[in-house]
């Protein structure tokens, strides 16, 4: 399986958010932060972060949105 954007290298991952295939040179690794709820409705962030894989579009729009 090939790159989604540039179609000639193979793919290392898929993007969490639109499904994309992508290569080394597309990918973005990003840390997503879960969370849990603990006793008394109290929402916890779980450490470490865990990997988060998207494609430079998703990663464009990310960003364009939490900016």
């Amino acid at each position: 399986m090939n790159c989604l954007d540039c179609g000639a290298t193979g793919v290392v991952g898929v993007c969490t958010d639109c499904g994309a295939a992508v290569c080394r040179d597309h990918v973005v690794v990003a840390e997503v932060h879960l969370t849990r709820i603990a006793p008394v409705d109290r929402q916890e962030t779980v450490e470490p972060a865990a990997r988060q894989l998207r494609c430079t579009t998703c990663n464009a729009a990310y960003l364009a949105a939490t900016s």
